[in-house]
């Protein structure tokens, strides 16, 4: 456990410092992207990312598969059997690593000769062909060492080197904004940087996992339920990346890059969470397969504190974000970026998909794919369907509301079957959770709106932002105190055992 502790804090540390500086230098970015080419050609490129996105399902779920896999032979150190899985996992990624090259030809072609954008077609072209060799070598070369490196609680490894390369990167990338414009070299950069990125997470993973044998016998039975998890893997990315991408057929570039700049305040937020979450959630999935009864009193914590924040961190947003994308928005007036609805739809997607990502967790630690794809798949079509009626009733606030009605349903599916089928305990302590939270959530947004600090300077939005998240922060906690003493005591006790 001490070890396991040491790479928890490893891991949490790297995390957090990767995403303070992706935010940093992340916001930066597309408001010179604005000012230089225009909301159009933000709509395009944000487009080409989101296509990429999905191009990611073509892994068929095999690096969850093999992340379930791996927990318990990794905890147990049984390095024959990691070595089968892993060799399983070779064989399919090098083979989806043709696949992979062909469609993207296709993809490149497409739009080349196609699809309008207003960018030279051939500049197109190349950032579609330079967008997709870093996937390629990963699929080729490395993706088996990441997954391994992140179920052995070693994930402090890939976000120091990728907080280097988006260092080097953005930098680099702002340097060509400034000298010369140039989307193509623009991609260029972020390319031959992120290659080098994988090729260093490749050679440590070489050198620390020296008995791994990839021509072990492939243990394709352990990552049977790839296609189970590609399943909830199509689902999260309809989720993800389908308003974008519907958004970019039903309305226009202007309003894809007004939900692009607003998604880039949320997905920084999410991508903060996740990284913190992922620094200890190898821990919890080993945990699961070989201490049953220390796993529920730490999820129990885990997953008490775990919403509080979240409610607490979109609460913030809820409240100080319209006025902040006002300042960030300002001078570009080709596109409205300013709308009330949008900011709290916005708040309560990322609350319903962020908050139950504690259920989620335990449905990947016991593998249960299979049993929950039939939720994944009809999640799927209330989204897509809803979303389509939706924006075209209501344009681009539609594209939200189709997606939190399809998140109410897979929230509510997956809490009850974690709770029930997994955890064998009632669903009463998730719904608690989310109701009391729910109710100061409420109560606070009915002191404040969204647009109740709008107009204001930076300074001033600052220092109104310090003071108010004070009491804000201090109510979530006193009300979760007082409702769940339980959670909170045993967190006192697990620290005073380490002691």
């Amino acid at each position: 456990m001490a070890k396991k502790d040491n790479r928890i804090k490893y891991n949490l540390v790297s995390g957090i410092v990767y995403q303070v500086i992706l935010i940093v230098i992340g916001f930066l970015l597309p408001r010179l992207y604005l000012e230089n080419f225009g909301s159009e050609v933000n709509g395009v490129l944000s487009t080409i990312k989101q296509i990429f996105v999905y191009m990611a399902l073509l892994e068929s779920g095999v690096g969850l598969a093999t992340t379930q896999a791996l927990y318990k032979p990794v905890a147990e150190n049984n390095y024959g059997k990691v070595s089968s899985v892993i060799s399983a996992t070779n064989n399919f990624y090098c083979k989806i690593g043709f696949i992979y090259a062909a469609i993207v030809l296709i993809i490149a072609t497409c739009y080349e000769f196609f699809i309008p954008t207003g960018i030279e077609r051939g500049v197109v072209f190349g950032i579609v062909i330079l967008t997709a060799l870093p996937a390629l070598f990963s699929y080729f070369v490395q993706s088996k060492y990441r997954i391994l490196l992140e179920v052995d609680g070693r994930k402090y490894v890939i976000t120091t080197s990728e907080t280097v390369l988006q260092l080097l990167s953005n930098i680099g990338k702002i340097l060509v904004l400034i000298l010369s414009n140039s989307l193509i070299l623009i991609q260029l950069v972020y390319c031959i940087l992120y290659l080098l990125q994988l090729g260093y997470v490749y050679i440590h993973a070489k050198s620390r996992y020296k008995w791994l044998d990839l021509k072990a016998k492939p243990d394709y039975e352990a990552v049977s339920q790839r296609k189970s998890v590609l399943v909830h893997q199509v689902s999260g990315m309809v989720f993800n990346n389908t308003d974008v991408l519907l958004l970019s057929i039903l309305t226009d570039f202007k309003v894809v890059s007004v939900y692009t700049i607003y998604n880039i305040f949320f997905s920084q937020v999410q991508n903060f969470i996740t990284s913190i979450i992922s620094g200890f959630s190898f821990a919890l999935g080993q945990m699961f397969h070989t201490d049953r009864e220390m796993f529920l009193k730490v999820y129990n914590v885990y997953e008490t504190f775990y919403i509080m924040a979240t409610f607490i961190i979109y609460t913030l947003m809820a409240v100080f974000l319209l006025p902040l994308i006002q300042i960030y928005t300002s001078g570009i007036n080709d596109a409205n970026y300013t709308n009330v609805y949008l900011v709290i739809l916005f708040v309560i997607m990322n609350l319903l998909a962020n908050g139950k990502l504690p259920s989620n967790h335990v449905l990947e630690f016991s593998g249960k794919f299979e049993e929950t794809r039939s939720h994944a798949i009809v999640e799927m079509i209330i989204n897509i369907v809803v979303s389509v009626v939706a924006i075209l009733l209501w344009g681009i606030c539609g594209a939200i509301l189709g997606t939190i009605v399809a998140l109410l349903y897979r929230g509510a599916m997956m809490i009850y079957y974690s709770n029930k089928k997994v955890l064998e305990r009632s669903v009463f302590a998730t719904y608690k959770l989310w109701l009391v939270n729910g109710v100061v959530f409420v109560a606070i947004m009915c002191v404040f709106f969204v647009d109740s600090f709008c107009d204001l300077s930076f300074v001033s939005l600052l220092i109104k932002g310090i003071i108010h998240s004070f009491w804000i922060v201090s109510l979530y906690i006193v009300v979760n105190f007082a409702f769940f003493k339980d959670a909170f005591k045993t967190i006192i006790a697990l620290r005073r055992k380490k002691k």
